[in-house]
């Protein structure tokens, strides 16, 4: 009788390592899927917190160079090929107590290991922007 059992149970011995061998494709998948999702809610926070403090710097010192360096800070574990900076109205000389300035920043977003673009076949631009009134010339 215990030989019986015995061959019963060899029958399933591989039963659960060939069940985690078909599922550990899917868990990583799912794991990288999480990981990029989490470094896009990072990238889009780190924009529009530069956007926001690109935009104080402008508004209280009216210094296009002072506001370049500040977002340059604060993006500095992005990649700077792919951030576009772009303020509204450019010249500090056109500027004026009481006007709007806007700070807009692009990011060209291909993943961390240039995942989405192989995926989806086409760029995503994470876009944000800023305003705030001139405080001073």
């Amino acid at each position: 009788m215990s030989a019986v059992r015995k061959s019963k149970i060899k029958d399933t011995d591989g039963q659960a390592s060939l069940e985690f061998a078909l599922i550990i494709p899917l868990l990583i998948i799912v794991v990288l899927i999480v990981s990029q999702l989490g470094y896009l809610v990072y990238v889009q926070n780190v924009l529009v917190q530069a956007a926001r403090e690109g935009t104080r710097v402008i508004s209280t010192t009216n210094s296009n160079r002072m506001a370049f360096n500040r977002i340059g800070q604060i993006c500095s574990r992005l990649d700077k090929n792919r951030l576009k900076i772009k303020i509204d109205p450019g010249s500090s000389t056109g500027r004026e107590v009481g006007d709007v300035v806007t700070v807009n920043l692009s990011y060209k977003y291909s993943g961390v290991t240039n995942l989405i673009n192989l995926l989806i076949g086409r760029d995503i631009f994470i876009n944000t922007d800023s305003s705030m009134r001139m405080e001073c010339y």
